[in-house]
Protein backbone atom coordinates (compact mmCIF):
# COMPACT_ATOMS: atom_id res chain seq x y z
CA UNK A 1 0.00 0.00 0.00
CA UNK A 2 1.78 2.72 -1.18
CA UNK A 3 0.99 5.99 1.07
CA UNK A 4 3.25 9.51 1.61
CA UNK A 5 3.52 9.26 4.95
CA UNK A 6 4.32 13.51 5.32
CA UNK A 7 0.76 13.87 4.35
CA UNK A 8 -0.04 12.16 7.52
CA UNK A 9 -0.39 15.04 9.88
CA UNK A 10 3.39 14.48 9.85
CA UNK A 11 3.29 11.81 12.42
CA UNK A 12 6.14 9.69 9.78
CA UNK A 13 7.89 7.22 12.97
CA UNK A 14 3.70 6.65 14.06
CA UNK A 15 3.29 6.12 10.78
CA UNK A 16 5.62 3.34 10.27
CA UNK A 17 4.55 1.41 12.88
CA UNK A 18 0.45 1.38 12.01
CA UNK A 19 -0.60 -1.45 11.18
CA UNK A 20 -1.80 -0.62 7.64
CA UNK A 21 -3.61 -4.07 6.79
CA UNK A 22 -8.08 -3.24 6.07
CA UNK A 23 -10.48 -5.31 6.96
CA UNK A 24 -12.83 -6.97 4.52
CA UNK A 25 -15.65 -5.38 4.93
CA UNK A 26 -14.57 -2.11 5.49
CA UNK A 27 -16.97 0.82 4.29
CA UNK A 28 -14.82 3.23 5.75
CA UNK A 29 -12.33 2.13 3.07
CA UNK A 30 -13.85 4.12 0.35
CA UNK A 31 -13.03 3.72 -3.46
CA UNK A 32 -9.83 2.11 -2.12
CA UNK A 33 -8.42 4.90 -0.95
CA UNK A 34 -5.91 4.18 1.62
CA UNK A 35 -4.13 7.94 2.10
CA UNK A 36 -7.51 9.36 3.38
CA UNK A 37 -8.43 6.62 5.41
CA UNK A 38 -5.54 6.91 6.96
CA UNK A 39 -5.64 10.83 7.14
CA UNK A 40 -8.77 10.45 9.01
CA UNK A 41 -7.29 8.16 11.43
CA UNK A 42 -3.93 10.71 11.95
CA UNK A 43 -6.87 13.33 12.59
CA UNK A 44 -8.51 11.37 15.09
CA UNK A 45 -4.87 10.53 17.25
CA UNK A 46 -4.50 14.25 16.54
CA UNK A 47 -7.37 15.36 18.15
CA UNK A 48 -6.91 13.26 21.26
CA UNK A 49 -3.46 14.45 21.66
CA UNK A 50 -5.00 17.64 22.10
CA UNK A 51 -7.84 16.46 24.37
CA UNK A 52 -5.31 15.45 26.47
CA UNK A 53 -3.17 18.27 26.56
CA UNK A 54 -5.83 20.54 27.65
CA UNK A 55 -7.12 18.21 30.46
CA UNK A 56 -3.74 18.37 31.70
CA UNK A 57 -2.55 14.48 31.60
CA UNK A 58 0.43 13.11 29.99
CA UNK A 59 -0.59 10.69 27.37
CA UNK A 60 2.52 8.15 29.45
CA UNK A 61 -0.02 8.06 32.02
CA UNK A 62 -2.88 6.60 30.30
CA UNK A 63 -2.98 2.42 31.04
CA UNK A 64 -6.37 2.08 29.75
CA UNK A 65 -8.09 3.36 26.48
CA UNK A 66 -11.93 2.15 25.07
CA UNK A 67 -13.11 3.44 21.89
CA UNK A 68 -16.58 3.14 21.38
CA UNK A 69 -18.32 2.45 18.50
CA UNK A 70 -14.86 1.37 17.24
CA UNK A 71 -15.97 0.23 14.02
CA UNK A 72 -13.54 -1.71 11.62
CA UNK A 73 -10.88 -0.21 13.47
CA UNK A 74 -9.92 2.85 11.74
CA UNK A 75 -9.31 4.79 14.83
CA UNK A 76 -7.98 2.04 16.84
CA UNK A 77 -5.16 1.14 14.99
CA UNK A 78 -4.02 4.93 15.83
CA UNK A 79 -4.64 4.49 19.51
CA UNK A 80 -2.63 1.16 20.03
CA UNK A 81 0.23 3.07 18.48
CA UNK A 82 -0.14 6.17 19.65
CA UNK A 83 -0.16 4.54 23.74
CA UNK A 84 1.76 1.07 23.21
CA UNK A 85 1.93 0.85 27.26
CA UNK A 86 -1.81 1.18 27.29
CA UNK A 87 -4.60 -1.49 27.62
CA UNK A 88 -6.78 -0.60 24.35
CA UNK A 89 -10.25 -2.05 24.35
CA UNK A 90 -12.94 -1.53 21.00
CA UNK A 91 -16.36 -2.01 21.06
CA UNK A 92 -19.34 -1.64 18.67
CA UNK A 93 -22.86 -3.35 17.91
CA UNK A 94 -21.75 -4.30 14.78
CA UNK A 95 -20.41 -7.94 14.99
CA UNK A 96 -18.69 -8.12 11.72
CA UNK A 97 -16.61 -4.79 12.22
CA UNK A 98 -15.88 -5.98 16.16
CA UNK A 99 -14.60 -9.69 14.80
CA UNK A 100 -12.61 -7.48 11.57
CA UNK A 101 -10.67 -5.05 13.67
CA UNK A 102 -9.79 -8.33 15.85
CA UNK A 103 -8.50 -10.38 13.18
CA UNK A 104 -6.42 -7.74 11.54
CA UNK A 105 -5.00 -5.31 14.70
CA UNK A 106 -4.95 -8.06 17.25
CA UNK A 107 -6.73 -5.69 19.60
CA UNK A 108 -9.44 -6.90 21.80
CA UNK A 109 -12.83 -6.36 20.96
CA UNK A 110 -16.36 -6.71 22.08
CA UNK A 111 -19.63 -6.60 20.42
CA UNK A 112 -21.67 -3.64 22.15
CA UNK A 113 -25.13 -4.42 23.89
CA UNK A 114 -27.06 -1.67 23.04
CA UNK A 115 -29.75 -1.70 26.02
CA UNK A 116 -26.77 0.00 27.92
CA UNK A 117 -27.83 -2.43 30.84
CA UNK A 118 -24.15 -3.61 31.71
CA UNK A 119 -21.32 -1.87 32.18
CA UNK A 120 -18.59 -2.53 29.68
CA UNK A 121 -15.46 -3.18 31.83
CA UNK A 122 -13.28 -1.80 34.43
CA UNK A 123 -13.30 2.17 34.03
CA UNK A 124 -10.83 4.02 31.63
CA UNK A 125 -8.62 6.58 31.51
CA UNK A 126 -9.32 7.35 28.00
CA UNK A 127 -12.15 6.92 25.86
CA UNK A 128 -12.67 8.30 22.53
CA UNK A 129 -16.38 8.26 20.42
CA UNK A 130 -15.94 8.88 16.61
CA UNK A 131 -19.03 9.67 14.43
CA UNK A 132 -21.52 7.85 16.83
CA UNK A 133 -23.16 10.81 18.56
CA UNK A 134 -23.76 11.76 14.68
CA UNK A 135 -26.16 9.62 13.55
CA UNK A 136 -28.01 9.82 16.96
CA UNK A 137 -31.40 11.71 18.31
CA UNK A 138 -30.36 13.96 21.48
CA UNK A 139 -31.61 11.84 23.97
CA UNK A 140 -29.25 8.80 22.47
CA UNK A 141 -26.73 11.26 22.33
CA UNK A 142 -27.60 11.86 26.27
CA UNK A 143 -27.88 8.22 27.35
CA UNK A 144 -24.57 7.43 25.54
CA UNK A 145 -22.55 10.56 27.59
CA UNK A 146 -23.99 9.48 31.21
CA UNK A 147 -22.96 5.28 30.36
CA UNK A 148 -20.16 6.56 29.46
CA UNK A 149 -19.43 8.66 32.20
CA UNK A 150 -19.55 5.66 34.49
CA UNK A 151 -16.83 4.13 32.67
CA UNK A 152 -14.10 7.40 33.34
CA UNK A 153 -11.76 6.77 36.07
CA UNK A 154 -11.35 9.93 37.69
CA UNK A 155 -9.74 12.66 35.92
CA UNK A 156 -10.32 10.28 33.19
CA UNK A 157 -11.11 11.59 29.79
CA UNK A 158 -13.92 11.50 27.33
CA UNK A 159 -13.52 12.62 23.73
CA UNK A 160 -16.26 12.85 21.50
CA UNK A 161 -16.99 14.32 17.78
CA UNK A 162 -20.38 16.13 16.55
CA UNK A 163 -21.80 17.43 13.70
CA UNK A 164 -21.95 21.41 14.19
CA UNK A 165 -22.48 24.20 12.41
CA UNK A 166 -20.00 23.42 9.19
CA UNK A 167 -22.45 20.12 8.37
CA UNK A 168 -25.37 22.42 9.17
CA UNK A 169 -24.66 24.94 6.42
CA UNK A 170 -23.88 22.07 4.08
CA UNK A 171 -27.32 20.64 4.34
CA UNK A 172 -28.42 24.15 4.30
CA UNK A 173 -27.36 25.09 1.29
CA UNK A 174 -27.96 21.64 -0.47
CA UNK A 175 -23.83 21.41 -0.77
CA UNK A 176 -24.57 17.68 0.42
CA UNK A 177 -27.54 15.62 1.41
CA UNK A 178 -25.85 12.81 3.85
CA UNK A 179 -28.51 10.08 2.29
CA UNK A 180 -31.96 12.33 3.76
CA UNK A 181 -34.17 13.03 0.92
CA UNK A 182 -35.68 17.13 1.09
CA UNK A 183 -38.15 16.60 2.65
CA UNK A 184 -36.02 15.38 6.24
CA UNK A 185 -33.45 17.84 5.42
CA UNK A 186 -36.15 20.51 5.98
CA UNK A 187 -36.97 18.89 9.19
CA UNK A 188 -33.83 18.56 10.58
CA UNK A 189 -32.91 22.36 10.00
CA UNK A 190 -35.74 23.48 11.36
CA UNK A 191 -34.84 22.09 14.61
CA UNK A 192 -31.41 22.93 14.60
CA UNK A 193 -32.49 26.42 14.48
CA UNK A 194 -35.25 26.06 17.24
CA UNK A 195 -33.37 23.34 19.82
CA UNK A 196 -29.70 23.51 18.98
CA UNK A 197 -30.44 19.85 17.96
CA UNK A 198 -31.78 18.35 14.96
CA UNK A 199 -31.83 14.76 14.30
CA UNK A 200 -33.72 12.30 11.17
CA UNK A 201 -33.41 8.87 11.01
CA UNK A 202 -32.11 7.29 7.27
CA UNK A 203 -35.37 5.87 5.39
CA UNK A 204 -37.13 3.84 7.98
CA UNK A 205 -34.26 3.06 10.27
CA UNK A 206 -35.76 4.64 13.57
CA UNK A 207 -33.42 6.63 15.57
CA UNK A 208 -30.61 5.75 13.31
CA UNK A 209 -29.65 8.86 10.89
CA UNK A 210 -27.58 12.46 10.76
CA UNK A 211 -27.55 14.75 13.88
CA UNK A 212 -26.71 17.63 13.68
CA UNK A 213 -26.08 20.56 17.12
CA UNK A 214 -24.76 23.29 18.43
CA UNK A 215 -21.75 23.00 20.21
CA UNK A 216 -23.15 25.04 23.28
CA UNK A 217 -26.18 21.84 23.56
CA UNK A 218 -23.28 19.20 23.62
CA UNK A 219 -21.67 21.33 26.23
CA UNK A 220 -24.95 21.63 27.89
CA UNK A 221 -25.36 17.63 28.18
CA UNK A 222 -21.69 17.24 28.92
CA UNK A 223 -22.25 18.99 31.73
CA UNK A 224 -25.81 17.35 32.66
CA UNK A 225 -23.99 14.09 33.52
CA UNK A 226 -21.42 16.12 35.72
CA UNK A 227 -18.43 16.32 33.76
CA UNK A 228 -16.31 19.09 32.34
CA UNK A 229 -15.83 19.92 28.84
CA UNK A 230 -12.29 21.25 28.67
CA UNK A 231 -11.54 21.06 25.00
CA UNK A 232 -13.66 22.43 21.66
CA UNK A 233 -12.51 22.39 18.00
CA UNK A 234 -15.00 23.31 15.62
CA UNK A 235 -14.09 20.99 12.27
CA UNK A 236 -11.63 19.27 14.79
CA UNK A 237 -11.49 15.98 13.11
CA UNK A 238 -10.31 15.73 9.39
CA UNK A 239 -12.15 19.51 9.50
CA UNK A 240 -15.46 17.96 9.29
CA UNK A 241 -16.56 16.95 12.59
CA UNK A 242 -16.41 18.78 15.91
CA UNK A 243 -14.57 17.64 18.69
CA UNK A 244 -14.94 17.63 22.40
CA UNK A 245 -13.36 16.71 25.40
CA UNK A 246 -14.51 16.46 28.73
CA UNK A 247 -13.22 15.45 31.85
CA UNK A 248 -14.42 13.24 34.74
CA UNK A 249 -13.66 15.17 37.86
Amino acid sequence: MEIDPTKIYGRIETFAALNRTIAPGDGLFKNRDPEQYFIVGASAAHAISESLAAACVSPEDIGRILDYACGYGRVLRWLRVEFPQAYVLGVDKDLKAVRGSNSVLGVETRQLDVSLAKPIDAPFDLIWVGSLMTHLPEWETLRAIQYLKTHLTKGGVLVLTAHGYYVYERLRLRERHYRIDEARIGKIIREFDRLGYGHVSYGNMSGYGISVSKPSRIVAMIETCNLVCVYFKARGWAYHQDVFACVNP
